[in-house]
C-alpha cells in the first residue's frame, strides 16, 4: 500500500468501515512499516479523542449579535478587490477578438491547380503474332474526362495470316 492511498482511506479504516480482513491486514502492514502515516495516524486519533471527550460548550445570550458584529467589523478591514483584474480580463478578450480577426483576414487564398498539358500517346500498332495490350495513359483522364478513371484496357487478339511456302512470283 502507499501512503497516498492510506491517506486516502485513513477516515474509513479509522472508523472501521473496512471491514475486509484481507484491507485491515494491509493498513495493519503499512502502518507497521511507514513511520509517516502512523505518526498522521496517532495525531488524528488523539484528535478524535479529545474532541469527543470535551464538554459541549454554552453559548451566552447575546454571542450572536457579537459575532456579527465583529464579522462586520472585520468586512469593512478587508479591501475590495483592485479593478485591475476586471480591466486584465477585458483585455485579454480583446487581445483573442483581435487575433481572430487578424488570423480571418489573413488567410490565404485557394488557388486552383493547373492543368497538365495534353501527352502524345503512341496509337496502337498492330503486329501479327502476338496479342497487343495498350493501357490507356492514366493523365488521359484528367485531360479528357474519361468515364474509366482507372484507365482502359485495349486488347487485341493475335491475327494469324496462312501464306504458302512458295513465293507468289515462283508458282506462274
Amino acid at each position: 500500500m502507499r501512503c497516498s492511498e492510506f491517506l486516502e482511506r485513513h477516515t474509513d479504516f479509522r472508523d472501521g468501515l473496512i471491514t475486509s480482513a484481507r484491507e485491515v491486514r494491509r493498513f495493519g502492514r503499512h502502518l507497521a512499516h511507514c513511520v509517516a502515516c502512523r505518526r498522521y495516524d496517532a495525531t488524528v486519533r488523539q484528535g478524535v479523542r479529545v474532541l469527543t471527550s470535551a464538554l459541549p460548550i454554552a453559548l451566552s445570550s447575546d454571542f450572536r449579535q457579537r459575532l456579527d458584529a465583529r464579522l462586520a467589523c472585520e468586512r469593512a478591514i478587508i479591501p475590495p478587490p483592485p479593478a485591475r483584474a476586471g480591466v486584465s480580463a477585458a483585455l485579454l478578450v480583446l487581445a483573442a477578438v483581435a487575433l481572430f480577426a487578424l488570423e480571418v483576414s489573413r488567410r490565404p487564398q485557394v488557388q486552383r491547380a493547373q492543368l497538365l498539358p495534353p501527352v502524345a500517346f503512341p496509337k496502337p500498332v498492330v503486329s501479327a503474332g502476338l496479342p497487343f495490350v495498350s493501357f490507356q495513359d492514366p493523365r488521359a483522364s484528367v485531360i479528357n474526362g474519361n468515364q474509366n478513371p482507372y484507365g482502359t484496357a485495349l486488347v487485341q487478339p493475335a491475327t494469324i495470316n496462312f501464306q504458302s511456302a512458295q513465293p507468289a512470283a515462283a508458282s506462274r
